[in-house]
């Protein structure tokens, strides 16, 4: 599928981003800017920036930044085209079909399916409201839920008839087929049709963006001999394992709080939102997964766990501990009183029972002991040997290697056991496979050998960041490197840094702040966006700010780190030089060759100590660099 370039434009011109940032930030008015607190990362003091002049945000406290699709990619775990069909729809920008890839015809039925859902949704809830009498409405007025929480959650009722839903679409234009996509009807053995959801209390389900994609549905007749729960199948618009019932909602709340309360089922998810526990979710029918946790670690760094005080609720938080823990959450449990749910607890109890049970929540180490305990798991040393090294190689999956030995030592003192000893297990269970254990890829240490000329050009050097920091970060800096230094790309070695050291010269002489115009640049990698980001980050020298001091700073030391970076620069340039020469000498067979390298390989080394004596004389006198290397 592809979006026309012409669209892409109109949705980044009319998308304010400053309305796209604040669905999910609260922001405030500063000088030109707004400010709030960062959705990617967890800060008390605000550091997220919107211009709206530029139509970009970026955050001095981790570095993210982008414009208004790229904010709806990063927090809604959407591709850059989803992103952009999100906008396009909100603005009332319409993408005209024969624009649309679309050789199969799967977009236009998966749009038709979405239409169907979002009818099937108005109708169900309009069934609900319709009727006092109406039995789910008594459902859920015995659960406490108001008018107003049924809306906004977008509850209904389905009707006991067996096509009570597919008229209703067949009226609105709909086929039976994209009931069929949606997962609306049942085809029997014989061939007929009829509606999947019948006389049951319906609980809508979207995705993190608000799209409905299917329903849950609940049981209210006892004499149902179908399932408790009746839940839409898979389809070409409904993972179960990628919706987070309630997300849609709570993200916001997330986001702020940077801390999300998982539940087990729907019901209690609209309980707790109805109580103000607004950063709430549950899975979708089926437990949590590694999907639901890719997309919450979006939103979220920590995680509480309120699940249902039966043996199968804590089964259930055992389980979904060690898999919250692989994704990099800080992990807490809620546990409940017996024979409760969050729901119940609300209803019997009120908000400020579960808020105190809320505050009350134990570290996951401690929720685990006690789980193994009062299974008999840790009756003599075998069992606690095995507890231990399961709870180990849980640690062990966690990405932020800096909490192993902090949590190590609260695992050492809640089992009474020799740190070091468990230290020891640690790196041992590092360094071989878990069972049921399997952690998420670390960055490895990587290995100091001498890069090569091939590799080289992937890098960029720190005497090449010392010169694009001035470029970026200094006042006048790319004009004192231009007029002064005649630095140009080919000064540079590596071709990360001649590409970027380009582009920052192309985009002083058409942009205002050239920095933010290469955050949000297409003609950038990914990498050198990165290197960009974490040079306008670093505040060392040189820096813009020398003039403020109030003491007389010689103008050579102003100077000093660009000679330096230069000086270093021309040096590894030789060094390589006579590295590729040595190489090439040692495969030589023909002798006035081998006596061609060696003349090459001394002249250079000469040239380098020359150039040294006269850099370590008098570096401003630039004439040092105007020898060729042989």
């Amino acid at each position: 599928m592809r979006i026309p370039d012409h669209i892409v434009d109109q949705v980044k011109t009319q998308a304010n981003i400053l309305d796209v940032v604040g669905q999910s930030v609260k922001m405030r008015k500063a000088g030109r800017n707004y400010l709030g607190l960062c959705p990617f990362h967890k800060e008390k003091t605000p550091s997220f920036n919107v211009s709206v002049e530029r139509g970009i945000y970026k955050c001095f406290g981790c570095g993210k930044s982008g414009d208004s699709i790229s904010f709806v990619q990063e927090t809604l775990n959407v591709g850059f085209i989803e992103a952009v069909q999100i906008l396009a729809d909100k603005m009332g920008i319409v993408i005209p079909e024969e624009e649309l890839d679309d050789p199969t015809g799967m977009n236009a039925r998966r749009d038709a399916a979405l239409k169907a859902l979002e009818a099937a949704a108005t109708h169900f809830h309009h069934v609900l409201v319709s009727s006092a009498d109406n039995p789910v409405r008594k459902f859920f007025s015995k659960r406490g839920f108001s008018d107003a929480i049924a809306e906004k959650f977008l509850l209904g009722a389905s009707e006991p008839r067996w096509d009570g839903l597919m008229k209703h679409l067949l009226q609105n234009g709909f086929t039976q087929e994209h009931m069929v996509d949606a997962g609306l009807v049942v085809t029997n053995d014989s061939g007929k049709v009829y509606d999947r959801f019948r006389n049951r209390a319906m609980f809508t389900l979207k995705d993190q963006v608000g799209r409905v994609v299917g329903f849950s549905a609940r049981q209210i007749d006892p004499t149902d001999k179908m399932a408790k729960y009746i839940n839409s199948p898979q389809s070409i618009v409904f993972d179960k394992s990628k919706v987070l019932y309630g997300l849609d909602l709570a993200k916001r709340s997330i986001t702020q709080q940077r801390t999300a309360l998982i539940v087990e089922g729907q019901a209690d998810v609209v309980s707790m939102h109805q109580a103000d526990f607004t950063n709430t979710v549950a899975s979708s029918g089926t437990s949590l997964t590694s999907d639901h946790l890719r997309i919450l670690r979006k939103y979220a760094d920590n995680v509480s766990l309120v699940f249902d005080s039966d043996q199968a609720g804590q089964n259930a938080m055992s389980r979904s501990i060690e898999l919250c823990l692989q994704h990099g959450f800080n992990v807490s449990c809620v546990p409940l009183p017996a024979e409760s749910d969050p729901d119940s607890i609300i209803h019997e109890s009120g908000k400020g029972a579960m808020q105190e049970l809320i505050s009350n929540a134990v570290p996951w180490i401690e929720f685990q002991y006690q789980f193994f305990d009062s299974n008999n798991q840790l009756e003599d040393p075998a069992s606690k040997a095995v507890a231990l090294k399961t709870m180990i190689g849980w640690i062990a999956s966690v990405p932020e290697t800096l909490q192993h030995p902090f949590l190590i030592r609260d695992l050492a003192d809640r089992f009474k056991v020799d740190e070091n000893i468990l230290q020891s297990a640690l790196r041992k269970a590092d360094t071989s496979p878990h069972t049921n254990t399997q952690p998420l890829a670390r960055a490895s240490v990587p290995v100091q050998t001498e890069p090569s000329p091939e590799r080289i050009t992937a890098l960029i050097l720190p005497s090449e960041r010392t010169l694009l920091h001035v470029a970026l970060k200094v006042q006048d800096g790319l004009a004192l490197l231009l007029h002064e230094f005649n630095v140009d790309e080919h000064t540079f070695y590596s071709i990360n840094a001649q590409t970027l050291f380009q582009k920052i010269c192309l985009a002083d002489h058409e942009h205002h702040d050239v920095g933010a115009a290469l955050l949000v640049s297409d003609e950038l990698s990914e990498q050198l966006r990165e290197v960009v980001e974490e040079i306008l980050l670093t505040d060392s020298t040189p820096s813009k700010n020398w003039a403020d001091f109030s003491v007389d700073v010689p103008e050579l030391d102003r100077h000093r780190p660009i000679y330096d970076a230069l000086f270093s620069l021309r040096v590894f340039a030789i060094d390589k030089a006579v590295q590729s020469a040595s190489r090439n000498i040692e495969g030589e067979l023909d002798e006035k060759e081998r006596q061609r390298l060696l003349v090459r390989i001394t002249k250079n080394i000469e040239l380098r100590e020359q150039m040294r004596k006269k850099f370590l004389e008098n570096p401003a006198d630039l004439s040092w660099q105007d020898a060729e290397i042989v």
